[in-house]
């Protein structure tokens, strides 16, 4: 059997992760999502307007992990032709989420 198990593992089809950013305070740390959601399960369609959310850990490792692996599937979408259109239309939803998540 394989020891080496993945410590997260996220569906990338659910949303679109458009942007993501952390907080670290002396307690907890948050992770900030920007994403646009799938419309139904079934359907590849997703919502023009992205959601955001807010993750709270109090383990600083898991909200790194937890970050990291947002940011890469954020680096994922901004390359794919098919996405970039979610990415052109809130570009400027995107700027405001990283400036507030500052």
């Amino acid at each position: 059997m394989n020891g080496n198990k993945p410590n997260l593992t996220l569906n990338m089809d659910d949303k679109i992760y458009l942007a993501v950013a952390k907080r670290d305070l002396e307690k907890l740390s948050f992770v900030y999502t920007l994403a646009c959601l799938k419309v139904n399960k079934m359907a590849n369609s997703y919502n023009a307007v992205p959601s955001r959310e807010i993750h709270s850990f109090k383990d600083k490792e898991s909200a790194q992990l937890y970050h990291d692996t947002i940011e890469q599937i954020v680096d994922i979408n901004t390359n794919d032709e098919t996405k970039q259109f979610l990415f052109n239309s809130n570009e400027k939803m995107i700027e405001r989420f990283m400036e507030y998540t500052r």
